[in-house]
């Protein structure tokens, strides 16, 4: 039996809350009507999404469109063929349950939820139109919406009735549908297809994860956490003792006699938003009796795969009444917030339906241009990709990856089941931007005009890709991010920040980084020195995952507010949480924007959109990128619009992490000079990320798609797309790793060099010296360490490079360069950087990467020591001209270790654990940075 059949045993019927095109006619909604799902409701933000996120609707939208039907009629079309197949497909259910389910809810246009007349004239319309006895049609519990129910009901019209938020709202709801089964009993049904008293059917949907994450915000105001995901359950517990009240007595009896059937309560909004709370909270919790549990496709698969089945609803309700009065005591207002709540919600479906609206114009106009937003030039590898996305087709692998099926990749879940946190971060993180707008409103209003973020790669690369792409927004902080070890970064951030206007973002997912721990440290006691120990904390905010080592330290430095994320995300496919979003929001980003593209994203990565069919961008890119890996086409080349540039240094940390292991990886070139096709070997797979109308690279990626290099190109509107193209890379590079054959989600190589450079820490603390390291040979100040025997720099460099393997047609195989630069960031260096780049990509025709140390250990540096092997490694170090120490704790001025000698064992450590791996590796020391990278750029050339 199934575990939605056991839930209809005790008393109540799972509906899901979700319909689009491919659900219905893919078959998806008829298994899982075969396993027991008894209903369907929707609402406008869905067919948001899938108009925006799919070609569902694609054929019929241009037919309609060359008719110039105007949006609302295109919308009314595509919604009653939608309906009326789900309503076709749960027909037999309604009729086995005589007609208790079976049902298809649908919402009344939000633009009449706020006029009672409109709203009773547009649900007449809309039953009738369908004329079928198992559509429901959904009013709004508003002032306007409760006389509206009685009318409906009392013509013979199958409600339901939404936003209901308090048990006050929803005894008004119940009168209103028990005045209109009376004036049903008088008078009979008025409307076509309508029912009498006792075929009639209504639901009264009660709002659940909202209230939770209302009241949990006014409660962590005054730092109470013992009510916290409590109110929400013991709210619709209230509700169940009004329900029980409300449908006994002689009044109730005498309907009951004509054959009327109660109201049942219907929990709507059962995902579970705050993500350290059980993701099946508000269904296990709510089981019970003549009610309905209307529950989104996430939370339904995971119900179905770990939820228990009990009654549960009946018990504990006096403790429900108390957790309420409890609240009362605290001075929080759960009506008001209620009424706040459904005002709000009013105005959220009236903002979708306009979205809608003009989403159907947008998309139509873009069918016209006959535009798409990934357009691939795959020539002799075409064929192969195609073979390959029907095998993800025919093995479910985009349906299985949403139910976090682990043997998508691997049949150990370790390190899978607990990383597919990223998959819901649109949806769920929208919740969050009330409390991360609050913290920016709060700080804006203290003086604060800038933000340092204090961390290291995940937790660092996508605040920075924010920064750098979006800029800053008058009136919000300006945003810096700290993740070198070099004192000299460390040093001239110290010296330049004002103090009083500074919030520093401490950002770790574990809380024991070792660079994120130094950092604030330092930087603690930086202003205790400043504004005094007991006022350093304001300065601070945290964001971590629940139970670290930082979320302890933030609570005894009494920061001003630290965010705890769900640490079912890895640092790398963190984005869109609280470690992306919150400095987003500082520097002025529209997170609402942000996400939305992100949710447009992610429903066009749903199972049901077929990879096959070209209907699945993630599917498409990231069989692509696995399968031309596997063929030799390994160097991953990014060509990015200038002004999005960073985002190319986000993807690259994400895939080079991700793929990089098992002897396998594809590696992530981005900020390389797009050059001539004659001067890149057969190892390339291209990918142009174009902003709207950026003709940079147009020319340069043209030609190298006439000389037959793979390329992928991919069209973005405007600067907010990122949001989208966040979760597309996030999936695409899952969807790579299932096709490799390796978990996307571990990184096995990177402590090896944590390890080897916490050894040489411990050295230094007990001897003062770090290791002695002997070069094979200097000149100039300039120190080369090798195991070449050469004399000068320029035979260094070069017998090093003439290791490197051409690979197979040069291809399978072919060596990678990848300069490791463990020296200060600056404008300068940049500059140098890439020119000895661009001098080495030129010259020998193969990839080259840049990375300053030590953040490219948590981006790159997985893929380094796990990948197939043919990287050639060119480190470059500095002399240090001062150093100065990291405080051994937050507000202690004891010191074991300063920046520099942390930067230098982390360097030489890393080397080890190449050369552990079997690679090949050159370090060269210079005594200046820019001089020594120039030098060595004459050198190659030489």
């Amino acid at each position: 039996m199934s575990k939605m059949s056991g839930v209809a045993d005790l008393g109540q019927s799972i509906w899901c809350n979700y319909i689009r095109r491919s659900f219905l006619f893919s078959g998806e909604l008829q298994t899982l009507i075969d396993r027991g799902l008894r209903g369907i409701t929707s609402r406008p933000s869905f067919f948001e999404k899938v108009i925006a996120g799919s070609a569902d609707y694609d054929d019929e939208l241009k037919l309609l469109i060359e008719e110039n039907r105007p949006p609302e009629d295109i919308y009314e079309t595509l919604m009653l063929q939608d309906f009326s197949k789900a309503a076709d497909l749960l027909r037999p259910v309604y009729e086995t349950t005589e007609g208790r389910d079976g049902y298809v809810s649908l919402e009344v246009s939000p633009r009449s939820a706020n006029n009672t007349v409109a709203s009773i004239s547009e649900a007449k319309r809309l039953f009738e139109a369908f004329n079928l006895p198992n559509i429901m049609i959904e009013i709004p519990a508003t002032p306007a919406g409760i006389p509206a129910i009685t009318d409906l009901i009392g013509s013979g019209v199958n409600v339901n009735v939404g936003l209901i938020l308090s048990v006050e709202n929803y005894r008004a709801v119940a009168e209103a549908y028990l005045l209109g089964l009376e004036k049903l009993a008088a008078n009979g049904p008025t409307v076509v297809c309508g029912h009498d008293v006792s075929s009639v059917a209504s639901v009264a949907s009660f709002s659940v994860n909202r209230i939770d994450s209302a009241v949990d915000f006014e409660l962590k105001k005054i730092g109470n956490s013992q009510l916290q995901g409590k109110i929400a359950i013991a709210n619709a517990k209230a509700a169940y003792i009004a329900f029980r009240d409300i449908f006994r007595g002689r009044r109730w009896e005498d309907l009951s006699e004509k054959g009327a059937r109660v109201q049942r309560l219907s929990w709507v909004g059962t995902g579970t938003k705050n993500p350290l709370y059980p993701d099946i909270l508000y269904v296990e919790e709510l089981i019970g009796p003549d009610t309905v549990s209307a529950v989104p496709p996430a939370t339904l698969c995971a119900f179905l795969d770990h939820g228990a089945v009990d009654l549960t609803l009946t018990k504990g309700l006096e403790k429900a009444r108390l957790l309420l009065t409890q609240l009362s005591t605290l001075g929080i207002d759960l009506s008001a917030i209620a009424n706040r709540l459904q005002a709000d919600g009013v105005n959220e479906s009236a903002r979708s339906f306009e979205s809608v609206m003009a989403g159907i114009s947008e998309k139509g106009a873009y069918l016209a241009a006959n535009k798409g937003d990934l357009t691939a030039y795959l020539h002799d590898f075409q064929l192969l990709v195609e073979d390959e996305l029907v095998h993800l087709r025919n093995d479910s692998v985009m349906n299985r990856i949403w139910a976090h099926d682990h043997t998508v990749w691997k049949d150990d879940p370790a390190e899978i089941s607990n990383r597919l946190g990223w998959l819901h971060s649109p949806d769920i993180m929208t919740d969050a931007i009330p409390e991360i707008t609050a913290l920016v409103k709060e700080v804006r209003a203290a003086g604060y005009t800038y933000a340092l973020l204090l961390g290291m790669g995940g937790s660092s690369l996508a605040p920075e890709m924010y920064r750098m792409v979006f800029g800053v927004k008058d009136g919000y902080l300006d945003l810096a991010v700290l993740d070198s070890t070099d004192p000299g970064a460390v040093l001239e951030y110290a010296r330049n920040i004002d103090i009083e206007k500074t919030l520093f973002i401490v950002s770790s997912k574990s809380g024991g980084t070792v660079e994120t721990h130094s950092f604030m440290n330092y930087f603690f006691n930086w202003v205790a020195d400043s504004v005094g120990l007991e006022n350093a904390g304001r300065h601070f905010v945290a964001i971590t995952d629940p139970g670290s080592g930082l979320e302890s330290t933030a609570r005894e430095l009494r920061f001003r507010k630290i965010f705890l994320n769900d640490p079912n995300i890895g640092g790398r496919y963190s984005a869109l949480s609280y470690f992306g979003l919150v400095p987003a929001a500082l520097i002025g980003v529209d997170l609402a924007i942000l996400l939305e593209r992100a949710a447009i994203m992610a429903c066009n990565s749903e199972g049901c959109n077929c990879p096959a069919a070209d209907d699945n961008n993630a599917a498409w890119l990231g069989a692509a990128m696995g399968k031309l890996s596997d063929l030799g086409r390994d160097k991953l080349t990014l060509v990015v619009s200038p002004s999005i540039s960073h985002f190319g240094i986000w993807v690259e940390q994400l895939i080079a992490e991700s793929t990089g292991k098992d002897g396998k990886g594809i590696l992530p070139v981005t900020g390389e000079m797009v050059a001539s096709p004659d001067k890149y070997s057969n190892d390339r797979l291209f990918v142009h990320l174009r902003l709207a109308n950026d003709n940079s690279y147009d020319k340069k990626v043209k030609a190298l798609i006439e000389a037959r290099h793979p390329v992928i190109q991919i069209n973005l509107r405007d600067l907010y797309d990122l949001g989208g193209e966040c979760f597309l890379w996030e999936m695409a590079t899952a969807v790579a790793g299932s096709v490799l054959g390796i978990n996307p989600f571990d990184q096995p190589n990177v402590e090896s060099a944590k390890v080897l450079a916490r050894q040489m820490v411990a050295t230094y603390q007990k001897q003062g010296k770090l290791p002695a390291s002997t070069p094979t040979f200097c000149t100039d100040g300039v120190s080369v360490y090798s195991d070449l025997s050469c004399r000068n720099l320029k035979e260094a460099i070069q017998e090093f490079l003439a290791q490197a393997n051409p690979g197979k047609d040069d291809s399978m195989g072919r060596s990678y360069i990848a300069i490791q630069a463990y020296i200060k960031p600056t404008m300068e260096t940049d500059t140098a950087l890439q020119e000895l780049r661009t001098e080495l990509q030129l010259r020998y025709r193969m990839a080259t990467t840049v990375g300053y140390g030590p953040r490219f250990l948590h981006s790159t540096g997985q893929l380094h020591k796990g990948d197939k092997g043919h990287g050639l490694f060119i480190q470059v170090t500095v002399d240090m001209w001062e150093d100065t120490p990291i405080p051994d704790q937050a507000g202690s001025n004891g010191s074991s270790i300063g920046f520099g000698v942390l930067k230098i064992a982390q360097a030489v450590g890393d080397c080890e654990a190449l050369l552990d791996a079997g690679r090949k590796v050159i370090r060269f020391h210079f005594p200046d940075a820019v001089g020594g990278l120039r030098e060595l750029k004459e050198a190659v050339g030489g």
